[in-house]
């Protein structure tokens, strides 16, 4: 084995340049609300999509809402209420995009 050379590939080295795309010419954050109340059972967005624009489809979804409580009113200071384990994850139990 005298003069061999092995060389690692290049997805191995972490110490090599990666690609930049510099096609790109902007990123815009637009931010959507749901097109009906939410009074509804279905959440639906129009996205408006044209032949100039890549959507990302690395989406996220900023859910803010109160807890009551099983009568419809405010809870007091000394109910006591506690989250469990993906406790929004509990909140929806289909995504379709």
């Amino acid at each position: 084995m005298s003069g061999d050379v092995e060389f690692v590939t290049t997805e191995f080295d972490i110490f090599a340049h990666k690609p930049v795309q510099t096609a790109i010419l902007e990123t815009n954050v637009v931010h959507y609300k749901p097109i009906e109340t939410v009074d509804q059972n279905d959440l639906e967005f129009l996205i408006l999509a044209d032949n100039e624009t890549y959507i990302d489809l690395d989406i996220k979804l900023y859910v803010k809402g109160k807890l009551i409580g099983a009568d419809g009113k405010n809870l007091d200071a000394t109910d006591f209420m506690a989250g469990t384990n993906n406790f929004v994850h509990s909140l929806f139990s289909q995504c379709s995009i």
